[in-house]
C-alpha cells in the first residue's frame, strides 16, 4: 500500500524567532566560556553556560516545531522531551570544557565543535521522537547524516572563532562569533526537517494518547522558551557583577 506524505509547511514568523532565540542563547553562553578563559572564575559558570546553551537549543527546537504545519495534534512524551535537553547541555559542557583555557590547540577545537554539533543533533531526534500523533516518521539517513554535519562543521567554526587571536580585530566579535554558533542549531534543524516524512498512520491508540491531556503541548513550550530568551541575560549580568567585584577585592 502506498504510503501518503503530509505536507509540511511553516510559520515564518515562527521560523524567526527560532533563528533569534539560538542567536541570543549562543551570545550569553560564549560570553560566559570567554570570561572563563580569561578570569579564574568557578568552573560552575562553564556549566551555567552549558544549561544556557543547551536550553537555547531545546527551545529553539520546539519554537521550530510549533511553527511546523502538520493540520494534526501534535503532542509530546514528557519524559523524552525532559530527556532531550539533557543531551544539548552535556554535549556543550563538554565542547565547553575543551576550550575553557587560555591555550587551546586544533585538536580542542575540532573536539569541542564534534560534541557541540553532536549535542543539538542527538537534542533534535530524541525531541522528534516524543512525538505523539496520527503519523508516522520516516527518515533519510543520509540527510540525517548531513543536518548533524551541519551542526558540527559551524560549531566547530564558531569555536574557532572565540579561540582564535586572528579574529580579534573583527568588529562585534563577540556578535559574530554567538550568530555563527547559534546558526548551527536551526540550521542543523530545518535541514534535519528535510530528512524527515510524515505519513498518515490512523492509529486509534495514538489519537487516544494525544486527545487524552496527559502529555505535553507546544503552548507550554512557547512559554519556556520566552524564560529561556530572558535566561542567557540574567545569566551574563551575573557573571559580570562577579567579576567586578573580584576586580574591587584586588584592587
Amino acid at each position: 500500500m502506498e504510503q501518503t506524505h503530509l505536507d509540511m509547511n511553516h510559520d515564518p514568523l515562527l521560523v524567526g524567532v527560532s533563528f533569534l532565540i539560538a542567536i541570543f542563547a549562543a551570545y550569553a553562553a560564549l560570553a560566559i566560556i570567554n570570561r572563563l578563559r580569561q578570569v579564574g572564575v568557578s568552573k560552575i559558570w562553564l556549566w551555567l553556560g552549558a544549561i544556557t546553551f543547551g536550553l537555547g537549543v531545546w527551545a529553539m527546537h520546539f519554537t521550530a516545531m510549533t511553527a511546523l504545519q502538520l493540520n494534526l495534534v501534535v503532542a509530546y512524551d514528557p519524559l523524552l522531551t525532559l530527556i532531550s535537553v539533557l543531551f544539548a547541555i552535556v554535549g556543550a559542557a563538554a565542547a565547553f570544557q575543551m576550550v575553557s583555557r587560555p591555550n587551546v590547540g586544533l585538536a580542542q577545537i575540532l573536539g569541542a565543535g564534534f560534541f557541540l554539533g553532536a549535542g543539538i543533533g542527538t537534542m533534535h531526534y530524541v525531541g522528534m521522537f516524543a512525538m505523539r500523533m496520527e503519523a508516522k516518521l520516516i527518515f533519510n539517513l543520509p540527510l540525517v547524516a548531513v543536518s548533524v554535519l551541519v551542526a558540527v562543521m559551524l560549531g566547530t567554526f564558531g569555536v574557532w572563532m572565540l579561540v582564535s587571536p586572528a579574529f580579534n580585530r573583527i568588529p562585534f566579535r563577540q556578535l559574530v562569533t554567538a550568530s555563527i554558533t547559534g546558526l548551527a542549531i536551526p540550521f542543523m534543524h530545518y535541514t534535519a526537517m528535510l530528512a524527515v516524512r510524515f505519513t498518515n498512520a490512523g492509529d486509534s491508540q495514538i489519537h487516544s494518547m494525544v486527545a487524552s491531556g496527559g502529555l505535553l503541548s507546544l503552548n507550554i513550550f512557547l512559554l519556556l522558551a520566552v524564560a529561556v530568551v530572558g535566561l542567557p541575560m540574567f545569566l551574563t549580568s551575573l557573571l559580570e557583577t562577579s567579576a567586578e567585584q573580584a576586580l574591587e577585592a584586588e584592587a
